[in-house]
């Protein structure tokens, strides 16, 4: 038996039951293919342990399995341009596998005895997942966002015990890659780095990979359960990103539940344009598209960001016979506000939607568009990506519900502390904190300080369980929908207010393309609701015209919201996220002003900025002129905030 490979005595389930696809019943040595179309296919699994539906418990030992089926098969068809007269770059199976070993033995020597660890940062390339894959396979790997900030990236570094850097140059734009010699300098542990097409003597990594050899690793990993893959960041915007550590093992299962949710049969073809510094991008699409022998299509190097990528969408996803995607809400918003017709012969008909939910006009319009349901699924990184699901039983969608929990975990809604302490088991349909336990959980972060955030204390049932952070319910039916995260509650004098409920009446209005909604601060209520709105192209609306529909249609009264300010582009995170952060500093920033200049008078007497350096941002007032009696109202009137302020006089 390999030495990665589940034991083929361990107990089976049975090969008879209608989840398994024809041929892909659970068999040692092969992948199982398994499809989940109701609550009832769900259900079927229980009592199945997932190691019998691997066919090895390390990610090369799984890949290695699917390119024995067909080696000259595509692997990786990567666009070079959103067209479809451009020929794309072809990985078959064979390529990919033999460069994943390549890639391990390059690093494992590279570290020189030192527990390997290699730092990816590289767009979204096939050398990406190469490096990654390899740096699994040796050791830990840590892809890095390209552009987060410099100290960031040094502390992610640090963190990890870095021994290795795989980046490339400047021909990529503007990135991390540009400060190679002070990433150099700043992580004391960093023994190698290659670079992709090197100009300054670097080593080149594709020239390094060449000398190694391929068919065989030149060392020996013992591979379990627990056995960890990648620290991968999250978070991490506006301070420190958190590194989540995540096994072999957990990265499978998650890829066998997405793949049965979505489609495991070895004819799929799964659009891929998230970021390969993401769970989404790296683990729900790629892992599990190819893990499971089907073709993956990037969709060019900056993925949804490419403006040709949204406006050719149908027709790339026709001519490469695209059969799954999943993209963010504000991505299927988009492609719908493109105006763009599917061809005729387009086989897309799967298409999921994860990191924040979908509004209801958005997925009523998608399928009256395009025939196309979206169905949500649920997750984050902790949880190695998905635990919920909408099955594709052929009927409607239902939005606004994640969908029902995936095989293998456990989810319950509980009540916690103003100390996030958990308190007790919510009933069906309470509102609460959603936590999860199962194969789903993670072992913790690299900074084991920051687990007990995490985790619940033990909560007497012998489980360990995650506290998401997110708020929802569970309905009758073991559904559950969400309703935020519980930072993003709008609190209006003790008033609790979901921003979802905002946005889905701000964006029924037929100008609107999405919507956010935010607390903005107040000195007596403490947040009132704000919303920031990106119109359709074209389309024109103004504020007021806005703010009277929203009055006009929102069922809650204390939900009606005080602004709504129209911009250009709302901020979206580099998986297609709404990035709230950044809204919340613009309308702290803007009450900060408004309140200093009724006080001041004189708006030039005191300027205002926002300090992001620390955990919290802080409001900096720089008083120019001002006696004490004004330094006085000041302090006083923006005491009654819920943010910190500091306030800098002229002389002091």
């Amino acid at each position: 038996m390999a030495e990665n490979s589940v034991d083929a005595k361990a107990e089976r389930p049975s090969s008879d039951s209608a989840i398994w696809l024809d041929g892909g019943d659970p068999l040692p040595g092969r992948i199982s293919r398994a499809r989940l179309r109701s609550v009832k296919d769900i259900g079927l699994f229980s009592g199945i342990d997932p190691k019998t539906l691997l066919p090895d418990l390390s990610i090369l030992g799984c890949l290695r399995a699917a390119a024995e089926l067909e080696p000259a098969k595509p692997a990786i068809q990567h666009l070079l341009a959103a067209d479809v007269s451009t020929p794309p770059r072809t990985i078959a199976y064979s390529e990919l596998v033999e460069t994943i070993e390549k890639a391990a033995n390059l690093f494992h020597d590279a570290s020189a005895g030192q527990p390997v660890s290699v730092a990816v940062i590289l767009p979204m390339i096939p050398e990406s997942l190469f490096a990654s894959w390899g740096a699994a396979t040796a050791g830990i790997a840590v892809p890095i966002n390209p552009f987060l900030e410099f100290q960031h990236a040094v502390s992610i570094l640090n963190t990890a015990r870095a021994t290795v850097l795989v980046t490339c140059t400047g021909k990529y734009g503007d990135g991390l890659w540009n400060k190679i010699a002070d990433i150099r300098k700043a992580v004391p542990t960093l023994r190698e780095v290659f670079v992709l097409d090197p100009q300054n003597g670097e080593k080149d990594f594709m020239a390094e990979l060449g000398r190694q050899p391929g068919g065989r690793l030149n060392f020996t990993r013992q591979h379990d359960s627990g056995t960890e893959a990648f620290y991968l960041p999250t978070g991490g915007t506006t301070a420190a990103p958190k590194l989540v550590r995540m096994t072999h093992y957990g990265q499978l299962v998650n890829c066998f539940n997405m793949a049965a949710l979505i489609g495991s049969g070895r004819d799929e073809v799964v659009a891929h344009a998230l970021p390969l510094f993401h769970v989404g991008g790296l683990v729900t699409i790629c892992l599990r598209a190819l893990i499971f022998g089907q073709t993956l299509v990037t969709l060019t190097t900056e993925g949804y960001r490419n403006p040709g990528v949204i406006g050719n969408f149908w027709k790339l996803a026709a001519h490469y016979g695209i059969t799954n995607v999943v993209v963010t809400p504000t991505t299927a918003a988009a492609i719908l506000a493109s105006g763009e017709t599917p061809p005729s012969d387009h086989r897309l008909f799967k298409f999921f939607c994860g990191g924040a939910t979908i509004p209801v006009e958005v997925a009523k319009n998608f399928h009256r568009k395009f025939g196309v349901w979206l169905r949500e699924f649920w997750g984050m990184s902790e949880v190695y990506g998905c635990v919920t699901g909408q099955p594709d039983d052929g009927n409607p969608s239902v939005p606004g519900s994640v969908g029902h929990v995936l095989p293998f975990h456990e989810l319950k809604v509980v009540e916690i502390d103003e100390n996030g302490r958990y308190v007790r088991d919510c009933k069906t349909n309470e509102r609460g904190v959603l936590a999860v336990c199962g194969t789903a959980v993670v072992p913790g972060y690299a900074q084991k300080e920051l687990d007990a955030e995490l985790f619940f204390p033990p909560l007497g049932d012998g489980k360990k369980w995650i506290n998401t952070g997110d708020l929802g319910i569970i309905d009758e039916n073991g559904f559950a929908w969400l309703y935020g995260r519980s930072k993003d509650v709008i609190i209006r004098g003790g008033h609790n207010i979901d921003p979802a409920m905002i946005e889905e009446v701000v964006s029924r209005h037929p100008a609107v393309q999405l919507a956010a909604a935010i607390g903005r601060p107040d000195r007596s209520k403490g947040e009132l609701p704000m919303a920031y709105v990106q119109l359709k192209a074209g389309a024109a609306a103004t504020s007021d015209e806005l703010l009277a529909y929203s009055a006009e249609h929102m069922q809650e009264r204390a939900a009606v919201p005080v602004e709504i300010a129209i911009i250009d582009q709302i901020p979206i995170t580099p998986v297609g996220k709404v990035f709230k952060p950044a809204l919340r500093i613009d309308a702290m920033k803007k009450v900060a002003m408004r309140t200093a200049g009724e006080i001041a008078g004189e708006t030039t007497k005191v300027d205002v900025s926002i300090d992001e350096s620390g955990k919290r941002p802080q409001v900096i007032l720089n008083v120019h002129d001002g006696d004490a009696a004004l330094l006085k109202k000041l302090d006083e009137a923006f005491s009654t905030f819920g943010f910190a302020t500091k306030i800098n006089a002229a002389g002091a």
